[in-house]
């Protein structure tokens, strides 16, 4: 069942990526050649957040560890916007069809639309992070019960 359920929640983050990219070329943000590319490149974006995008983040998070200071952590946001660029100007260069007019934009617009639709339905994208948060906290809490002599 949880192969299935997995399976499902991508599909649906496919579909909210689809959607996002059709609102950026709506807006005039982007443009792609026909349906079949925006189906393409809704894919991509999909593989590039799921595979490619932990390690962007997380290389992006400690070279901007200033900036995270000096913001109280609200530079986080800056950093996962110039994260989501990157993936999106990845998948620019990699298909012929899509052209992106305006980064900013296109990247807000494939953003916010895909974190609505998770949102809306449940999808929460941070489990895996609070598994291991909880996993680490028992661990320790395992760890001080223990009596020493």
């Amino acid at each position: 069942m949880e192969v299935a359920r997995r399976l499902g929640v991508l599909v649906l983050e496919w579909a909210s990526l689809a959607l996002g990219v059709f609102l950026a070329k709506y807006f005039d943000f982007l443009t792609y050649g026909d349906p079949l590319t925006l189906g393409v490149v809704a894919v991509v974006l999909g593989l590039f957040n799921s595979f490619l995008r932990p390690f962007l983040l997380a290389i992006f998070m400690i070279v901007s560890i200033p900036i995270l200071i000096i913001t109280l952590g609200l530079g986080a946001y800056l950093v996962l916007f110039v994260t989501n660029g990157a993936i999106l100007a990845l998948t620019d260069s990699l298909i012929r069809d899509l052209q992106v007019k305006s980064w900013a934009m296109a990247t807000l617009t494939i953003s916010i639309t895909s974190w609505m639709i998770s949102s809306s339905v449940g999808i929460d994208q941070l489990k895996p992070l609070r598994r291991a948060n909880e996993a680490k906290a028992s661990a320790q809490k395992a760890k001080d019960d223990a009596i020493d002599i």
